[in-house]
């Protein structure tokens, strides 16, 4: 009997990333990053990459779920493993709304 081996992070991970980060925060980019296929992570980062606008997100996988960290100030956090790319953007969006309340941002949320 065949086992089933989880997919990579690969092209089709990121678009869906890409779109939802476009609703909102807009301002904000997403890269496939890694040597190999099954090292890919997904980097999201502010459009200037700086600390001061909030964190920073790595997206790993993780078996058959997804891992995602925070960066910010060189500092790395890890918010937990989730079962879909949907969960982790959901922790994301709240994240970062709550960054923006906490250090008075004025992103552009949706």
């Amino acid at each position: 009997m065949p086992s089933i081996e989880p997919q990579p992070i690969n092209q089709s991970d990121l678009r869906f990333v890409q779109d939802e980060l476009a609703d909102f925060a807009p301002e904000w980019c997403v890269q496939l990053e890694g040597i190999c296929a099954d090292e890919a992570t997904l980097v999201m980062v502010p459009e200037l990459g700086d600390d001061e606008t909030g964190p920073s997100f790595v997206v790993s996988r993780e078996g058959f779920r997804y891992r995602l960290h925070t960066v910010h100030w060189d500092d790395m956090q890890d918010l937990g493993g989730f079962a879909t790319l949907a969960d982790v953007m959901g922790t994301v969006r709240d994240v970062l709304l709550t960054a923006a309340e906490q250090w008075e941002l004025a992103p552009t949320w949706h």
